[in-house]
Formats: structure tokens, sequence, C-alpha cells
């Protein structure tokens, strides 16, 4: 385990020593985009999961179980019903942030989302306002 460690901690230096050494192959063409991205993602200290399903499936009693508390509301029903984004911090440094929709933003959404949905009143999609 010490082992791997190590070799983690120099990741960046290790994945940089090759793209170096590919560029300076003249008949090698590679792309090294995906390779860039692909380090920054291993070595940021944020990461983004997931957690998608149905109404009531349990999604965020499978969090608040991951994180050993209870951090998101749960219940039967419809409970926590948005998007919420979880963030690593020191318990003196914990906070909620609650971000809302303007008017004009849920009226952009709503109007954006009635055709995929087969809503229109005379041919166009529901006002708003």
């Amino acid at each position: 385990m010490t082992s791997l460690v190590s070799q983690c901690s120099n990741l960046a230096d290790n994945v940089n020593n090759i793209l170096s050494i590919l560029a300076q192959e003249a008949n090698l063409t590679i792309d090294t985009n995906v390779i860039e991205v692909s380090l920054k993602k291993a070595i940021a200290p944020k990461f983004e999961i997931v957690f998608a399903g149905a109404f009531s499936a349990g999604k965020s009693m499978l969090i608040n179980a991951l994180l050993e508390r209870e951090l998101l509301y749960s219940a039967e029903g419809h409970a926590t019903g948005t998007e919420c984004h979880i963030e690593y911090a020191e318990p003196e440094a914990e906070k909620v942030v609650l971000t809302f929709l303007s008017e004009q933003e849920i009226t952009e959404q709503a109007n954006a989302i009635y055709p995929l949905l087969g809503i229109f009143i005379k041919g166009e999609p529901i006002p708003l306002i």
C-alpha cells in the first residue's frame, strides 16, 4: 500500500515526463488532451458522483449512509426533490448554500422543455409570463 501511495504522489510528474518523451518522437502523433484532462481529474481534490433514480428510490438515504450522517432529508415520497451538491469541509467550516432560480430562469427552462413534452398552444410553447 505504501508503494502505491508514493506512486500516486508523483503521478503528475510521471505523466508529464511521459508526455514530454512522446512530444520528442517526430514519427508519433498523438492527441494528449484526453491524457491531460484525465490527469487533472485524477489529482483534483474534488470529484463528481451522480446519483440518479426514480422518486423515493432511496438516493438520499444511500448518500447519508455513505457519509455516515444525516445530511440530506430522507423520507417516503418526494423528499429531496432538487439537485444537491455536497463538498468536503472541516466541521467548523460546514455550511449550506441554497440557490433558487429567478422567475425568468424558470420561464426559460419551462419554455424550453414544453415542446419536448408536446405541450403547445396554437403551435407555440405555453408562455408562463
